[in-house]
Order: structure tokens, then sequence, then C-alpha cells
């Protein structure tokens, strides 16, 4: 009976500990499971990966999630995207996104607050890192995202606030700047669970595409690994010496079975309120998606990910001005073209930047991509630059053609020939080849040819002719009038 006893109580304690534990963050030390995935609905149908532009959102497992095209926000795909979920640890994306606004990553150096560390619970994710450990700030930002170390991101919170309740008043301020709903407030810079911060899949996208936007914290984003240098200690010693830190984000790692090879970054986050989340980016042939999952499977949001971003190159097309031109590009007549010109004159134009740096590539739905291509000519102007005559030379540059882009930006294409038109050996000078004569020549008076004399004389004899021709005319129809004799009569 003793035995029986002290086995249910042993039992008890074990249930009660689990039972009390804290919800674990993304990347949690601790192995033991914790978290049951949601599962596909019973009359969901299957998802066919042949047929990506088929989603449903039964086909997701996530509770809430959305898809944008990252350039112009538009939603592409949703599911209770406005619905108030808890967003783990993709909430240090907002921490990142203020410290590449408001940190000097190169210089600032961050002592590391006792405090900042004991706010962590056990079984949290920690790098870790110790108190009075001075770390560079672009190194913190890169650990926190790539690791998610919650020490680090409470370290960033207290140096750029003073405090991580500071801190989140300047993240709601932050968000609500970027457009947030009232559906958002942040109560701290890690993505630990509280009742009071919560997001939903769509502000958290409206987030994620601020961070889009910053180059050097998407270059954060791809890496799965982050070399940080050796840190020393406010009062002197060394801290810890160099060392690799390790994320776990599966999708960007080719050797997992998650990886996905248009993956170019994420933030991964997790507790159990939470579930296993997800904001993920993806480029394709110049089409650039940003996806937010929440409330997902440890595999299976990488697995919705997939779908949403797989979906969403399907529905958005990306082209350039120049492939919108080389649909219907622009013909022209050359006029003293050579006789044996199998054409006879005509000239296909090619088009070429004038700046090859300058990005102008359309991204849009079928529907707008349609619309361009029919409606081209009302979006461009041709600025001719020379005339239409041969001779001419491959690649000359026949005019420009100025884009207008729906941002209101400006770019300009030379139309170029596409072929050689040989001239005509008969043809008479063209003006400007006649202007070219006249400047070489250094003569004040004009040049002399008999061939001058020419016009002028033809016209002299022309006009006596036609002189002599009237004269002759003119007599030949006059004629004098017959005046016959009056006869006179005599009366007597």
């Amino acid at each position: 009976m003793s035995r029986r006893f002290y086995a249910l109580l042993l039992l008890f304690g074990l249930m009660s500990a689990v039972l009390s534990a804290p919800s674990l963050a993304e990347d949690a030390d601790d192995d033991t499971p914790r978290f049951v995935a949601p599962t596909y609905p019973p009359d969901a149908i299957p998802y066919d990966e042949n047929h990506p532009d088929l989603l449903d959102e039964d086909m997701l497992i996530a509770h809430s999630a959305i898809l944008i095209e990252a350039s112009t926000g538009e939603v592409l795909f949703e599911k209770n995207a406005d619905e108030m979920m808890y967003p783990a640890s993709t909430t240090k994306l907002l921490t990142g996104y203020i410290a590449m606004q408001m940190a000097d990553l190169d210089n600032d150096i961050v002592t590391v607050s006792e405090n900042a560390i004991a706010l962590v619970p056990d079984g949290y994710q920690k790098i870790p890192l110790v108190a009075d450990e001075q770390v560079p700030m672009l190194d913190l930002v890169s650990v926190m995202l790539i690791r998610s170390g919650n020490e680090a991101a409470n370290a960033v919170a207290e140096y750029l606030s003073g405090s991580v309740e500071q801190f989140a008043d300047l993240m709601n301020q932050t968000a609500e700047m970027l457009g947030c709903s009232e559906n958002t407030h942040f109560s701290n810079p890690t993505g630990l669970h509280e009742e009071t911060h919560y997001t939903t899949a769509r502000d958290l996208s409206i987030i994620a595409r601020a961070v889009w936007q910053d180059e050097r914290m998407m270059s954060i984003l791809s890496q799965t690994s982050y070399d940080m240098p050796a840190t020393s200690l406010s009062g002197g010693g060394a801290a810890h010496p160099r060392r690799t830190i390790v994320g776990n984000t599966k999708i960007l790692n080719p050797d997992s079975s998650s990886y996905y090879r248009y993956c170019i970054g994420g933030k991964t986050g997790n507790t159990v309120p939470a579930g296993y989340c997800f904001v993920g980016f993806a480029s394709k042939g110049g089409i650039d998606l940003i996806s937010v999952v929440l409330y997902s499977g440890d595999n299976g949001r990488y697995t919705d990910t997939k779908r949403l971003f797989e979906y969403g190159f399907t529905q958005i097309e990306s082209i350039s001005p120049e492939a919108l031109y080389a649909e219907d590009p622009r013909v022209i007549d050359i006029t003293g073209f050579a006789l044996d010109d199998s054409q006879h004159g005509e000239l296909t134009l090619g088009i070429r930047a004038v700046d090859e740096s300058k990005d102008m590539t359309i991204i849009g739905n079928q529907t707008k991509i349609d619309l361009l291509r029919e409606n081209f000519s009302q979006i461009s102007s041709i600025r001719w630059t020379r005339d239409f005559r041969a001779p001419v030379n491959a690649g000359d540059t026949m005019g420009i053609l100025t884009f207008y882009a729906e941002n209101g930006d400006i770019a300009e294409y030379e139309l170029v020939a596409t072929r050689s038109i040989a001239m005509r050996e008969d043809a008479p000078p063209s003006l400007e080849q006649i202007e070219a004569y006249t400047a070489a020549d250094e003569s004040p008076w004009p040049r002399f040819s008999w061939d001058m004399l020419v016009p002028p004389v033809a016209v002299m004899l022309a006009l006596l002719l036609l002189i002599r021709f009237i004269k002759r005319h003119r007599k030949k129809r006059y004629k004098a009038p017959d005046i016959k004799p009056i006869k006179r009569k005599f009366i007597r």
C-alpha cells in the first residue's frame, strides 16, 4: 500500500508540474512534447500540388493566415486574418525593426543587464548572454532574430527606451504609425505570453512589409546561423569567446524536408497559447510575397507557408516595360532604301534601357497586366530622334520611348534598329546629308556644279516657249473686220 501511495503521490506531482509549467518559446531547450498541433477539418478538400492555384482555407492547418504582395501590400489570400491571435516570437520582427530605425548598429555597444536576463523564465530560449556582457547592437539584433534570444530582445529594449515597459509603449506607437488596427497591442519585446500581448495576421503582415523594405534586416532574416565575435564584461575580462549561433528555421535549411527554395527569410515563434507561428518572405521571378501563419503545427507552419507562396506565384505576374513593348514592337517604314531590300524598307525597332540600373518591374494580377498590354501606348510616349531614311545601321537609335509608371516614376528607353538598311544608289541627298555637306565646306561661296544650272535653265526655257506660244495663238485669233462700203442712193 505504501508503494502505491508513493507512486500515486509522485504521479500527482508530475502532473502538477506539467500543468503549472510556463509556455515555452520557440526553440526552447526542453524537448518535452508540449503542443498538440491543429489538424485539417474532416471534410477538407485535399491539396493538389499540381494545381496550387486552387487553394482553399481548409487546406491550411493554421487557424489564421494571410498572404500579401510585398511591393503593393495587395492581399492575395486570407483566413481569419482579423482575428486577435498571440504572435509569440514573431514579435521580434517589430523589436528588430525599431532597433534598425533608432540605433547605430555598427557603433552602439549594449551592456546586458541582470534584469534583461531575469525577465526570461527558465525553459525559454536564450543565447545565452551574461550580466554586464558588452555586445554590439548589430550582434544583439542578429542573434535575437536568428536564434530568437529573449534576453537579447530585452537588452535591445532597455538600451533604446530605458525599460521593457517603456519600449512596449514605443512598439504600440510604431504599430499604430505603420497602420495596424486596434486589435494589436504589445506588452513586451520578446513575444513571451501575456494576455495583453496580441495582434492579427493582417497587422503582422503590415509590420512584416515594413521589415521587408529594410535591406539590412532582410539580410539578417535570411541567415540560419551567425558568427558572434568575442565579447567582454563591462568591468573588464572576457565574457564569451567567438561563437556560432545557430537558428532553427527549417524552411531556410536545404537539408530539411521543410525547405522551400524561394523563401528568402523568416521569423519563427512558438508558445503553447500561440501555437507554432511563422512570418515568411519569398521571391521568384521578380515577385515578392509575404506570408503570416498563426497557430499552426511545428512542420505545419512551413507546409502552410509553402502552399500560400505557391498560390501567390500563380496569382501575380511580373513584367518589365521592355517585355511589354517586345510583345508588340514598333514598326516603321524607311525611305530611300536599296532596291534589293527584301523587306522594302520595313524596320522593326528593338528596345534598350537608357539607365539599366533602374528597376521598373511591374507587379500585378493577370487583369492588371492585360490592361497594361492593351493600353501600352497610353502609358508611354515616343520622341523620334532622326528621320526614317536610309542608310540605317543595326543598333542605331531611332527614337526615345518614355514609360510612365503607376507610382509616378519615369524611365526612358532607346528604340533601336534591329537590322541595317542600305541607301539606294541614285537616291537624292537627304536634308541631313545636305546640312553635313554644307557644314564641311570651308569656302564662303556656295559650291558650283553644272547640275545646279539645269533647274533654272529649264525653267527659263519653259517660260520662253510659253510666251512664244501665247503670242502666236493671239495673232491667229485676231482678224480685221470686213467693212462693206455704204451705197448711196440719189433721188432726183
